[in-house]
């Protein structure tokens, strides 16, 4: 495997043979299938490198061609899958949408899209389901909606039982460079800090005070008690004189600067459209009241400033190596509107050299519940216990949690349980919350791989050190002002990174920073760091020097960057 992994990454084409051979071996679908590919034969050369690294990793790929329906081309999945399929992947983008599929879905409660060709065998587009649209028409959005979803329901009852991708390209160049940049991230020896980081792009609503008091409620949350202690989040926030908001003078030109320094997930929250992400913000002489609690916050002119983030022009101000690219998550209206004339703004963005390796966004209006618990729920699968025995290895495996997690109501965390409960006071469809459940669980479309390796990290073991504990009997133990003593044992060697940080609670500015990785601190909570050498599974002990004047909680995070691989964990603790 090793030997075909270094074969990879060396060489970008493969031999006319092995392409060949491959593209034999395709033609048989085998016994059993981890993966689904809808595939025309025109893309098969292309694809040949990931179907190559795929099966170097052990899954096993079966093959069917795409047909002139959404329908007819399900049956063939279904056909080609088996009890072990886990993924389904499209390659091709879908048919321009069709008032006659939407008239269709409405009148038959399902309905697809259909591609032009001349014959079936010539067909390279994948048609999309179109969904009736039962709770968001009521709020402007259109009747039915386009979906992937139906192409994971393999046995038709209504449950996801495989994760659904589109790669959604519309030429075999536009593959190869997708399939060249996916096996770039793949196989990426860059294991920095950038890893660890979690970006979170938020606009204000613009809802009114109250849901967008809970918004931001909910945002805090996810911050809080979703994202592991080891993560590290970066917020920006698009109003003057909220403590996330850029100091820079252009809000989008700070957000895109901290997406050229790399992210694991880069997510944003706000508006949408088909080709554009909006965020709405307030004046500069707005700034104190905005300062002010989310429940007494008022405007002097009641006016509101729409600026655009990203656009399908601007997109290629994404700037960021194939090997760092980060997944992206738009919880926003229309970004992922695939149907429409030309490409949406996620497809823009996943086709851009720069761009995220995969894109998650949803293809018609949403609403602010249903992004909650669709957001919510991916992240609390993508940072689930990594040593867990379900904890996700690949991006679909999280993207079907989270899927089923709308489709099925469960006994959920705490942070989905506060949610359920904002939404039966606040929600203007309060009496339809499963059925917009129901509804975002198809509205969200995963564009690229899902297949695509997590690469969550190692375990590393971040203890606060008995030795120097002044009180053991509280769950965060308290340390002698000025220095924290930590044990630190990693599976791997490598070099070590200790930060001993502030919550963002308790942000303000900059007290200490880190001159190789100052990136990775804009909020300027690192209040102390080492960096070392460390062998691999060998405990060692480490001293943070502290600012004199600090006292409180502390979150320490550990970061082991390895030749082959990383390792992460984080300790709380109260500095008194």
């Amino acid at each position: 495997m090793l030997l075909k992994y270094v074969h990879l990454r060396k060489h970008q084409a493969f031999p006319r043979w092995l392409c060949v051979a491959g593209m034999l071996a395709l033609a048989s679908v085998s016994s059993a299938a981890d993966v689904v590919v809808v595939c025309a034969d025109s893309f098969r050369e292309s694809l040949e490198p990931w179907c190559q690294l795929r099966r170097a990793e052990g899954l096993k790929l079966a093959f069917c061609r795409p047909s002139l329906t959404a329908e007819e081309t399900s049956t063939r999945v279904r056909e080609a899958a088996d009890p072990s399929t886990r993924y389904v992947v499209l390659v091709g983008d879908a048919p321009d949408y069709s008032p006659r599929a939407q008239n269709s879905a409405l009148n038959q409660g399902i309905s697809h899209n259909q591609a032009t060709a001349v014959d079936s065998d010539r067909v390279t587009r994948i048609p999309a389901f179109y969904l009736p649209a039962k709770v968001t028409a009521a709020f402007g959005s259109t009747p039915t909606y386009p979906a992937d979803l139906p192409y994971g329901d393999l046995d038709g009852d209504g449950i996801t039982d495989a994760a659904v991708g589109r790669l959604p390209v519309v030429t075999p160049d536009q593959l190869a460079d997708l399939v060249h940049r996916l096996l770039a991230y793949e196989l990426s020896q860059d294991f920095g800090v950038w890893r660890r980081s979690f970006q979170l792009t938020a606009g204000v609503g613009g809802f009114g005070m109250l849901i967008d008091g809970a918004i931001e409620s909910v945002t805090r949350s996810v911050l809080t008690s979703v994202l592991p202690a080891d993560a590290k989040p970066q917020i920006a926030y698009a109003s003057p004189g909220h403590a996330f908001c850029p100091p820079e003078e252009s809000f989008s030109t700070a957000v895109l600067g901290r997406y050229r320094n790399g992210s694991r997930f880069w997510v944003y929250a706000g508006h949408g459209s088909v080709d554009q992400l909006n965020f709405l913000s307030r004046s500069q002489q707005d700034a104190a009241a905005l300062s002010e609690s989310a429940l007494t916050q008022r405007t002097t002119d009641g006016q509101w400033r729409v600026e655009s983030l990203l656009d399908n022009q601007t997109v290629t101000r994404l700037v960021a190596p194939p090997g760092r690219a980060p997944i992206a998550i738009l919880l926003a209206c229309y970004a992922g509107a695939y149907d429409a004339p030309g490409d949406c703004l996620s497809e823009r963005m996943l086709l851009t050299p720069g761009g995220p390796v995969s894109v998650i966004a949803a293809s018609r209006l949403t609403m602010p519940y249903g992004n909650a618990r669709f957001g919510l729920g991916l992240l609390e699968s993508a940072y689930h216990d990594v040593d867990a025995a379900d904890a996700p290895e690949r991006l679909g495996d999280a993207m079907r949690a989270a899927v089923r997690n709308l489709q099925i109501q469960r006994p959920g965390s705490t942070t989905q349980m506060m949610v359920d409960g904002l939404a039966t006071l606040i929600s203007p469809a309060a009496d339809q919350l499963a059925d917009e459940r129901s509804e975002h669980a198809g509205l969200y479309q995963l564009f690229g791989d899902p297949t695509l390796n997590l690469q969550s990290p190692q375990q590393l073991s971040v203890t606060v050190n008995a030795a120097e504990t002044s009180d053991q009997s509280s769950e965060a133990a308290v340390v002698p002002s000025h220095t924290v003593c930590v044990n630190v044992t990693s599976p791997i060697a490598g070099r070590l990174t200790v930060c001993v940080d502030r919550p963002l609670t308790a942000v303000s500015a900059p007290t200490v920073g880190l001159p190789d990785n100052a990136a990775d601190d804009p909020h300027g909570c690192t209040l102390g760091y080492v960096t070392i050498p460390i062998e691999g599974n060998v405990a060692g002990i480490t001293t943070i020097p502290l600012p004199e004047d600090w006292s409180g909680p502390v979150v320490i995070r550990g970061f082991v960057q390895g030749r082959e691989g990383w390792a992460s964990g984080s300790a709380r603790t109260v500095v008194d």
